[in-house]
């Protein structure tokens, strides 16, 4: 269903080139010549003139060819200069100053929304106002097959734990943005981030996630008219067959048997090449391209829980966005799933080598 992740890359270099006023150009399939305008390249510590390679032999093989993969330094530079670029923003949740503060019935918020099992009551350790950064893409979703259906699909993604935002965007919908650098409260903790490279990955698994279930219906819906299609030319390939094989065996001369034999080889061999033709023509093909992208920059609460399980004592980050007024599901540490329902690792059948996090989500739960 996806597109491979070379040609992903390939068309992203290409993109970003001609938005940013640049060139490039092919050397061979996967070996590409870059020319970026200083001011664009200078601040992302790159060169005017590079060369990047899509591949680890083209790397090897080209002298002074930076490999470009997923998670690369490179492609995170390439990254930031399109996300300052074009339709790419960089946005902050406006909030009067006086909202930018704890709020005093946060505990009873959290116990509403969020569920420790097999644990007692949690408490509050600490609390404390942080600017968190969530990047939101567009993408147009293309289904292809004898027809081509396009879909808009957004995903969000977490910058500081990758967990899956898509379904937050709904609190966020009446958030007001204004340009960054425009808004206040920097004064803030800013927590660590993931580079935008493992962003960029995160956001097309979970692409690729939700837009299975549209895939599988076009996909089940095309199957479906290509029985149709298939019954009736095999019903005609048959009668036709048929009709030829009971005049070979009326037949009485051997010349004329022989050229019966060679037609009804030929109609059997259309039969089966007609036939893969109808069955490719009706398969669905997907793919995605990046119509825009936004850094969303929004004031959350970050509150520490110490939750006793038996005779242990847990802890977990739970946090407030103040911006739409929510406590946000957990990050599973394991799929990066967001669970209004957590259990302690303790629970899992067998957790992970040199596994840290207290708590999981219920998929990984026996």
């Amino acid at each position: 269903m996806a597109a491979e992740p070379a040609n992903d890359l390939k068309t992203y270099l290409e993109d970003l080139a001609a938005a940013v006023g640049g060139a490039i150009d092919a050397v061979e399939d996967d070996l590409l010549d870059l020319a970026l305008p200083e001011e664009v390249s200078a601040p992302a510590g790159l060169p005017e003139f590079f060369r990047v390679a899509l591949s680890r032999d083209a790397a090897d093989e080209t002298d002074g060819a930076e490999y470009v993969t997923y998670g690369s330094a490179i492609l995170d530079k390439l990254v930031g200069i399109g996300l300052d670029t074009g339709r790419a923003l960089r946005l902050s949740a406006t909030l009067p100053t006086a909202s930018m503060r704890v709020p005093p019935n946060l505990m009873q918020w959290i116990e509403r929304s969020i569920g420790f099992q097999k644990c007692r009551r949690p408490s509050m350790e600490s609390a404390a106002v942080e600017l968190h950064q969530q990047a939101v893409f567009t993408f147009v979703v293309s289904y292809v097959s004898d027809e081509k259906l396009t879909d808009n699909l957004m995903v969000a993604v977490d910058r500081h734990t990758l967990g899956d935002d898509t379904d937050l965007l709904d609190d966020q919908a009446n958030v007001y943005f204004a340009d960054a650098g425009t808004s206040p409260g920097d004064d803030n903790p800013h927590p660590l981030v993931h580079p935008y490279s493992a962003v960029a990955a995160r956001a097309s698994a979970i692409l690729a996630e939700r837009a299975l279930p549209q895939y599988l219906s076009y996909q089940r819906q095309a199957a479906l008219y290509c029985r149709q299609e298939l019954s009736k030319l095999l019903r005609y390939y048959y009668e036709t067959a048929e009709q030829l094989e009971s005049r070979e065996k009326a037949a009485t001369d051997a010349d004329r048997r022989a050229r019966l034999a060679a037609k009804i080889q030929a109609t059997l061999a259309e039969k089966e090449h007609r036939s893969a033709d109808l069955i490719e023509r009706y398969r669905v093909y997907a793919s995605a391209r990046l119509d825009s992208a936004a850094v969303r920059i929004m004031p959350k609460v970050r509150a520490r829980l110490q939750v006793q399980h038996m005779r242990e004592t847990l802890h977990q980050d739970v946090f407030y966005n103040l911006a739409s007024s929510s406590v946000e599901p957990v990050t599973c540490p394991i799929c990066r799933r967001r669970s209004t329902m957590m259990y302690p690792t303790a629970s899992m059948a067998e957790p992970p080598t040199d596994f840290r996090a207290d708590f999981v989500c219920p998929r990984h739960i026996a």
